[in-house]
């Protein structure tokens, strides 16, 4: 089976014309091969570079078996928040499912919706990401109830944590306001502890936890990694943050470990 990175350009060259088109070409590929194809759905250059993809292996009468989608753009966005709004993670998966794919991997997907929605789905769990931890005796915070849904597994693949504590979270959808509320947070005193979540972008959800708390040690685990507010914040309140290459970028701060996705 042959693979196309759009992550990596491997057996692919893309670009974009001055106004702004994409255009992909690939190489190497032989009418009838078998093609295992990856990208990371970061934005939507991304995404069309994946339906140019497709087609052109169409034109090559390859056999499209499988799409491994390491970060998937709108996964968040799984219903309708507001009146008036579009439901973007249906519109994202539409377009996934008419690239024709016979099976389509995600890594630790937000939510169920999008195994639902998208064609011939199956999510990869945090494992690996929960085994990177490596602080002992270990209290383990969820920040809210879709992370509760995952934490039963934890213990499971992680002998290091040892308890837990719960948060009461909110947001305003109209004005993205965030209300948080650590429910133990004096079970975190002189702890090591860790947060684990799917997806880290502003940071504002754990920076509202670590002001609630004082841990001997604060460890962050999210697999994928926007941080789109950069680390200045969060190096004050953070001894270590472990998160995957899903997103596809590099991150330039002392506390981050890096792992790749195993997908």
């Amino acid at each position: 089976m042959k693979t196309i990175n759009l992550n990596t350009a491997e057996g692919i060259k893309a670009f974009l014309f001055p106004d702004n088109q994409p255009h992909v070409n690939i190489q190497g590929i032989a009418d009838g091969e078998e093609i295992k194809v990856i990208c990371s759905i970061t934005d939507s250059v991304k995404m069309m570079q994946l339906l140019q993809t497709a087609n052109a292996l169409d034109n090559l009468f390859a056999k499209k078996k499988i799409l491994v989608i390491p970060y998937l753009m709108a996964a968040r966005f799984d219903r309708l928040m507001q009146h008036g709004d579009s439901i973007d993670l249906k519109v994202v998966a539409n377009l996934v499912n008419s690239c024709g794919f016979e099976r389509v991997y995600l890594f630790d997907v937000h939510s169920d919706v999008a195994t639902m929605l998208i064609n011939n789905a199956i999510n990869i769990t945090n494992q690996q990401m929960v085994e990177a931890y490596q602080q002992p005796d270990a209290l383990l915070i969820c920040p809210d109830a879709g992370a509760a849904k995952k934490v039963a597994k934890y213990f499971d693949w992680n002998s290091n944590l040892k308890d837990i504590v719960y948060c009461s979270k909110n947001r305003n959808l109209a004005n993205g306001k965030l209300t948080l509320e650590v429910l133990e947070p004096n079970a975190c005193l002189n702890r090591n502890c860790v947060i684990i979540d799917d997806i880290c972008d502003g940071g504002a959800t754990f920076l509202a936890i670590a002001e609630q708390i004082q841990p001997a040690h604060l460890t962050l685990i999210v697999t994928h990694g926007v941080f789109s507010k950069g680390f200045a914040a969060l190096e004050q309140k953070f001894n270590e943050i472990i998160v995957s290459n899903s997103f596809c970028k590099e991150y330039g701060s002392s506390i981050v470990k890096q792992i790749a996705a195993q997908l």
